[in-house]
């Protein structure tokens, strides 16, 4: 199968940037020269330059061009809740969001017991789509407690992570997780734009209060896009 074209771009400036031929530091061609040279749009360019740049590449600023930079590890803390919109600003990305459900529904047994709720109970749910410079990186659906969190549905997420604004209103007192390499669903695998080879790391996250659960999650991680790391 012939390879999509701007993953030819993307890998043709590795490539180049590990022989040095791009230098730290140097500039590399902007997205109107990659179309000249590659006789192709400039969103398949830019998709390249994006990845790049997510990958931790280079650096991209609006007016200046892009950079190539010391590449850094892409990973996240799993022992600690922290906004992914502040990791992704830390490492000097754009980060955004999507928001793809935000309703109620009916607690399953599964749910039920998780949450500690009676079954069909009412319950809050939210799937999020998490970008670094408009790739994702995240796939989260969180399942929340009424009762505990009752003005959840009200929230603009796109100016707030619900990590954000679930600490401020509902401190964790115990967080437990679960990890697993998973395949996730062809719904995920379209949200996050993997192929339905590729696993993700899935974190099953229970936040309690200091009395009973609040929020349970599911977390998928692109194997390709991130790692994960504790230290103690």
């Amino acid at each position: 199968m012939k390879q999509a074209l701007y993953k030819q771009i993307k890998q043709d400036i590795i490539a180049k940037i590990k022989e040095r031929v791009y230098e730290v530091n140097t500039k590399i061609p902007t997205e109107f020269e990659l179309t000249d040279i590659y006789n192709t749009s400039r969103q398949t360019a830019n998709k390249a330059l994006s990845e790049l740049s997510l990958e931790g590449y280079i650096t991209r600023s609006p007016r200046s061009g892009s950079f190539v930079k010391q590449k850094q590890d892409k990973s996240s803390s799993i022992l600690h809740l922290r906004s992914i919109a502040d990791e992704v600003k830390e490492r000097g990305n754009k980060y955004s969001n999507e928001l793809i459900f935000l309703g109620v529904e009916a607690a399953d047994e599964e749910l039920a017991n998780i949450l500690e709720v009676v079954k069909d109970q009412k319950i809050f749910v939210s799937k999020i789509i998490h970008k670094e410079n408009d790739v994702p990186i995240r796939f989260d659906l969180r399942f929340i407690k009424p009762t505990l969190i009752p003005r959840y549905l009200e929230q603009d997420f796109s100016k707030m992570t619900p990590t954000s604004y679930l600490q401020g209103v509902c401190p964790a007192f115990k967080v437990e997780n679960s990890i697993e390499a998973k395949l996730p669903s062809s719904e995920i695998q379209k949200y996050l734009n993997i192929k339905k080879d590729e696993p993700c790391l899935l974190i099953s996250r229970t936040v309690k209060t200091k009395n009973e659960t609040a929020t349970f999650s599911k977390i998928y991680y692109p194997s390709s896009r991130y790692k994960l790391h504790s230290s103690f």
